[in-house]
């Protein structure tokens, strides 16, 4: 049995502490991960490399890292998790990098390293917060006016589908109905600065229910 040691508490109250506040900041700027995932996450590296550096004192082929190592690419599942694609746009990265971050904080408070845990979650929170707002990102975006003529039995559902098979976001569909009582669909699509319009022309043209698309 693995005898108990006080500043084991202290080190995983830390390691939560550093998380929420990390997480606090991702929470202020209404990204997807905020204070409870960012304190867990600092909570389970600091256990996970307490349990490496003093679970299997006494056990045979004993290997301290094993554990702890598991950790760095263990948060990589959970980071996957929080990147999407939005409006043809790769969001979350920051938040993802940010809890891989807020990992190995854990790991080091959890090995007693706290001078560089801190140091390490102030420049993290640091480097999200000021450098955020100094150097904003801004993905140039070109708004294209498009209207989409679908036969008359067809289903305008289908325009969204396919916008969101491309990721690419929409202004609400204004619809109409043209002489042959064809739904004429009017919308706005955001597409990154450099798109070819033919690309999305081309998407469409392969349902055999569009009868025409027009850039206007």
């Amino acid at each position: 049995m693995v005898n108990f040691n006080p500043e084991w508490l202290l080190r995983i109250t830390c390691a939560v502490v550093i998380g929420s506040l990390i997480g606090y900041e991702r929470y202020s700027a209404s990204k997807e991960a905020g204070v409870r995932t960012h304190a867990v996450v600092a909570l389970a590296s600091c256990l996970l490399m307490i349990i490496s550096q003093y679970g299997f004192v006494g056990a045979e082929r004993f290997d301290a890292a094993r554990i702890a190592a598991q950790a760095v690419s263990g948060i990589g599942f959970l980071g996957a998790g929080i990147i999407f694609i939005q409006r043809g746009t790769i969001q979350g990265l920051s938040t993802a990098a940010g809890m891989w971050a807020t990992s190995a904080i854990g790991l080091a408070i959890g090995a007693g390293m706290y001078i560089i845990g801190i140091f390490s979650a102030i420049l993290v929170y640091a480097i999200q917060f000021y450098l955020y707002r100094l150097f904003p990102y801004n993905p140039p975006r070109n708004i294209i006016e498009m209207l989409i003529t679908i036969k008359n039995d067809g289903s305008v559902e289908k325009v969204n589908m396919i916008l969101r098979d491309l990721n690419y976001g929409h202004s609400e569909n204004q619809i109409s109905v043209d002489e042959e009582n064809n739904w004429v669909i009017r919308t706005e699509v955001v597409t990154n600065s450099g798109m070819n319009p033919n690309e999305i022309i081309n998407e469409f043209k392969k349902d055999p229910d569009v009868i025409s698309v027009v850039v206007l």
